[in-house]
This record gives C-alpha cells, structure tokens and sequence, in this order.
C-alpha cells in the first residue's frame, strides 16, 4: 500500500491530512474536554464532523450557554465550591453519549460542555468549496 499512512491518534491527537489528500478533509483527532470544561466550535469556511467516543456532555447553541471560563460564570459560582459545575441541560440543548455523531453544517456554531466524566470525540474538519452558499436555516423563503 504505497502512499499509506497510519497514525495512532489516542498517542499522536491530531492529524493534517491536507499534507497527503487531495479531498476536503484539512483536520482529523481525538479531543478531549475535561468534566464541566467548554468550547466553541463555528463553523465559519469549514465544516465540522464529530463522533462522541467516551463520556459524556451537551451541545448547545452559545447564546444559550454560559461559559465556565466566562466573567458570568466565575460571578454565578459560590466561591466555596472550587469544583466544576455539571452543565445543566436546556432545552434546546443536544445531550452528547457514546457513539453520539453530531455535524455542523457551514454558517453553524454550538459550544460543547463536557458531564462529569468528561468528553472524548473524534473531529474532523472539511474546507467548503469556494463559491458554495451558506444553507438556509429553515427561516427564509425559498
């Protein structure tokens, strides 16, 4: 198999299979969040493609969440509590497990907020062709 490359990504993390494909996959690893820990993805000239593989946590749309590291979140947290606070689900919220796959379409966001196990997924990222137009949301006329 001339040409292949196979990397252990529990050991290396994260792969740029842009230096070998000519295809729209430009990023491929395991992340991990901590228990309680956030972070944002956007999908902004790229999409994204997840796959939960350990523990557990919520997706949620950012203007619904309250981040752990924000100044909300630090003047909301009782100062005699220096442990993480489990998210707390909300409606619109997606609730991430094990074998989870969630994808983000160009123009999309959603921050994910690891349980009290933490949170393990396999990402991807695709560039978009240029010239292709943002989806609709649903909310526009066709």
């Amino acid at each position: 198999m001339p040409g292949t490359v196979i990397t252990d990504l529990r050991r290396h993390g994260a792969v740029d299979p842009g230096r070998l494909l000519a295809g729209p996959l430009r990023g491929v690893g395991l992340q991990r969040l901590e228990p309680g820990h956030s972070t944002e993805l956007a999908a902004d000239g790229v999409e994204h493609a997840l796959y939960v593989t350990a523990g557990s946590g919520l997706a949620e749309a950012p203007e619904e969440t309250v981040r752990r590291d924000s100044p909300q979140a630090d003047h909301d947290a009782e100062p005699q509590d220096p442990e993480p606070r489990d998210p707390v689900p909300r409606d619109a919220g997606i609730p991430l497990v094990e074998g989870t796959a969630v994808v983000l379409p160009l123009g999309t966001r959603t921050v994910l907020t690891a349980g009290t196990a933490g949170l393990e997924y396999f990402h991807a990222v695709l560039t978009v062709p240029a010239g292709r137009p943002t989806p609709l949301s649903g909310d526009e006329p066709a």
